[in-house]
């Protein structure tokens, strides 16, 4: 099929047997022309306004991804979005939204829902611009066993190594037990109240893959796949709108229990791998 094939008009966008095989085997997809330029300039558009610093109220939902809380814009080197679509409802149920459901549907089931989105963008000359190694999962609220977990990135901006594609290792998800985690701020005992990000030390056995997308691909990745990327030191963005997908009993767990992704919950979760670290 091609990529325009693959698109119903109700918002789908069908998968091929051997796509879901490798999204199982592997953690991960990289999926041709999931939006259209002409479908994602008007995106674009909102997303711009959150870049600009022109949507209010955002309090720690927009922040650096890779440093403190407290830094101040101007230093920012990869600028996080966080519920977007809280922020600016226009947003929502936008073509990208419905072929994100579509897709995560064929791969973990016809009860998966929107869990959270979230938009990041690294500047250009930005050799700090690093997203840490980590795994999804190591950041999330343990209390249900089902962690079926689909996020979607779609490529604003051609996305290469050059400027800090994502990279994964494959086949990482089917390890028995998550990596150990830690702030990157590890030079306080509030390391965690001042940053959200979270590393993981790569082994040496470790293979990386780089995901390379053009823009309007997306990269299709699961909860427990380790990955990462580089900083940006050419002179254009790379820009990324990220939307997840969980169960529906998972998502109303979440909110049940005042987890909502942003990072204004005041509330001081045990998060799956401090679980699985205490033996519970």
């Amino acid at each position: 099929m091609t990529p325009h094939q693959r698109k119903a008009a109700s918002g789908g966008y069908q998968l091929t047997n051997d796509e879901i095989a490798a999204y199982k085997r592997d953690g991960y997809l990289i999926l041709p022309e999931v939006v259209s330029e002409k479908e994602i300039l008007p995106i674009e558009a909102i997303y711009q306004r959150f870049m600009n610093r022109e949507v209010e109220g955002m309090g720690r939902d927009f922040c650096d991804m890779s440093g403190p809380y407290s830094r101040p814009f101007e230093e920012f080197n990869i600028i996080n979005a966080v519920l977007p679509r809280n922020y600016a409802p226009e947003l929502r149920n936008n073509l990208y939204e419905q072929r994100a459901e579509s897709i995560a549907r064929q791969l973990i089931g016809d009860d998966s829902t929107l869990d959270y989105d979230q938009l990041l963008s690294k500047r250009p000359g930005r050799d700090g611009a690093v997203f840490a190694w980590h795994q999804d999962l190591g950041y999330w609220p343990t209390g249900t066993p089902d962690t079926r977990t689909v996020t979607c990135s779609l490529a604003l901006d051609h996305a290469t190594l050059a400027n800090g594609c994502l990279q994964v290792v494959p086949g990482s998800h089917r390890e028995d037990q998550l990596r150990p985690h830690r702030p990157i701020l590890t030079s306080n005992e509030g390391a965690r109240e001042e940053t959200h990000t979270l590393t993981i030390d790569l082994r040496s056995e470790d293979k990386l893959v780089p995901l390379e997308v053009k823009r309007g691909d997306i990269t299709v990745h699961n909860e427990r796949i380790i990955h990462g990327s580089g900083g940006n030191p050419t002179n254009g963005w790379r820009r990324t709108y990220v939307i997840a997908h969980r169960s529906e009993a998972t998502v109303a767990y979440e909110r049940s229990i005042g987890f909502t992704h942003s990072h204004n919950d005041t509330i001081q979760w045990v998060t799956h791998l401090e679980a699985l670290e205490a033996g519970n």
